[in-house]
């Protein structure tokens, strides 16, 4: 699945978007199909930092930022492991259906 979307990212052009994250701009070039996600992330993101700032009062962005990215990489982690546990249970029901 991973190298078909990488072939189609190679097939798309790219168009330049600027998004805005903690009152910076950061200019992007992305492809259409990636421009919907590159958003909804920004957004995402946005909606965290106001979250985290209200609720523990944190007055430093870069606080704000940096538990943002312990939250989110701590999720990647998590749903990589969990994916791998679901592919090797999945193996193992193939398998076991092979064997039959």
């Amino acid at each position: 699945m991973y190298n078909s979307i990488k072939r189609i990212r190679h097939l798309e052009d790219k168009v330049k978007i600027k998004v805005s994250v903690a009152g910076r701009s950061y200019p992007l070039k992305v492809t259409p199909t990636e421009e919907e996600f590159v958003r909804k992330s920004v957004s995402f993101i946005e909606e965290r930092m106001n979250y985290i700032e209200k609720k523990y009062a944190i007055k430093d962005i870069q606080d704000v930022q940096a538990l943002i990215l312990i939250e989110l990489a701590s999720e990647l982690h998590y749903l990589k492991r969990t994916q791998k546990t679901d592919i090797k249970m999945i193996e193992d029901k193939i398998d076991h259906l092979i064997e039959l």
